[in-house]
């Protein structure tokens, strides 16, 4: 990366988010959620930062242009996804096998719509994000849980249990969620193997949801797709850089399919309901990201990661009730508050109404999660200490 791609920023800048109307800050947001205005909010997963300079100067020339009428299709930005894939991950990924969408959700209820039937179970992996639920009841189809087990302070799949609900006829998707939201596994290659074999056994279609695959530690992120050609052609990757470049206004998502046949009914579809022209502003912004972000995406992680320590120093030292579940990736850290010993309503009313946290509560991910809560780090350090300051006074009145 030449001088003239480097960027310097500083993640410590306190941005007021309120000058613009933003679901995370919004008053009225969070009374309706959360019974109140006045709280940290921590609960929608988006970072506290300016997006790069380069996206920002790019968007800048598109507005200047001034004429914003249709847009044809950018070859340059498939090529520079795959691009981007092949150098962060080593996925040789094929540009012609991206399919473009307004956002993850979108493409994963499309693959649900497309690829099961009314009634069709769909395996989810909880504590699991809390939408893939609404999606499959939207679809009227039916939710079938592989919990994950927590072992010694770390999550594995139950690979058993995945067996046989993989084994029911009627069974026909599985959302992957990895990294997973909200526990932050990075699942390994042996993991996603041994998934990636039991579902093609049973022919259970796989969903997986990777656009938090950016952002990792120590642990790097191994696409589904990239395992094997036998992998790749039984799943649909959904990616996108929403999370990893603070774009979730602006980009899009992309769904990556190998097997030509789902891939055609995939773009029959959004042909079909006309939900597949450009935006001006979207394709400016992702070239920008994918050709000249990466300088900002490393700082970002090497600041989220001076955030995971100051955490988990604060919660060791002053804290120690509250215990971390350590993050291999996300911006997301879940959090076991099982020792103050709340119930799922009692812990959702203490982070609020004691804390003045507007985070979300382990149970929204299924109850599987009570007794912990999803904390969003990707914010200046002085504001997450300051909200664990909050927290640590609530313990403590909790104590007393």
């Amino acid at each position: 990366m030449s001088e003239a791609e480097r960027e310097s920023v500083d993640f410590d800048r306190v941005i007021d988010r309120n000058e613009v109307r933003t679901l995370k800050f919004d008053g009225e947001m969070l009374e309706s959620v959360f019974g109140q205005r006045d709280l940290w909010p921590s609960w929608v997963a988006d970072m506290d930062f300016p997006a790069s300079r380069f996206i920002q100067e790019a968007l800048a020339r598109r507005v200047e242009h001034g004429i914003y009428g249709y847009e044809s299709d950018t070859p340059e930005l498939p090529e520079a996804i795959a691009h981007w894939c092949r150098k962060r991950h080593g996925w040789s990924l094929n540009p012609d096998h991206l399919v473009f969408s307004h956002r993850t959700l979108n493409s994963i209820a499309v693959l649900i719509e497309l690829f099961s039937e009314e009634g069709d179970g769909v395996i989810v992996q909880p504590p699991v994000f809390y939408d893939f639920r609404l999606l499959i009841r939207s679809a009227r189809r039916k939710m079938v849980k592989n919990p994950l087990k927590l072992e010694q302070g770390r999550y594995e799949m139950d690979f058993d249990q995945l067996e046989e609900v993989a084994a029911e006829p009627d069974n026909r998707l599985l959302i992957l969620c990895n990294p997973h939201n909200p526990i932050g596994r990075v699942w390994s290659p042996e993991d996603l193997n041994r998934l990636a074999e039991i579902c093609a056994a049973n022919d259970v279609f796989v969903i997986a949801d990777e656009i938090h695959g950016d952002i990792t530690y120590r642990t790097p992120y191994t696409p589904l797709a990239s395992l094997s050609r036998e992998a790749a052609l039984n799943c649909a990757s959904c990616i996108s850089p929403v999370k990893s470049f603070n774009l979730a206004g602006v980009a899009n998502s992309m769904i990556v399919l190998e097997d030509e046949e789902k891939r055609k009914r995939c773009k029959d579809w959004f042909s079909r309901f006309e939900v597949n022209k450009n935006n001006v502003f979207t394709t400016a912004a992702m070239l920008a990201a994918y050709t000249r972000g990466e300088s900002w995406l490393d700082q970002v992680i090497d600041y989220l990661s001076g955030n995971i320590e100051a955490l988990r120093q604060f919660l060791e030292q002053r804290i120690p009730a509250v215990r971390m579940i350590e993050p291999e990736g996300t911006f997301l850290v879940w959090l076991d508050f099982r020792e103050l010993g709340l119930d799922a309503r009692q812990l959702e009313s203490f982070l609020a109404d004691e804390a003045g946290m507007a985070t979300n509560p382990g149970h929204w991910f299924g109850r599987e999660g009570a007794g912990f809560a999803r904390l969003n780090i990707a914010c200046p350090r002085s504001v997450l200490l300051a909200a664990l300051e909050r927290l640590e006074q609530a313990v403590q009145r909790r104590s007393e």
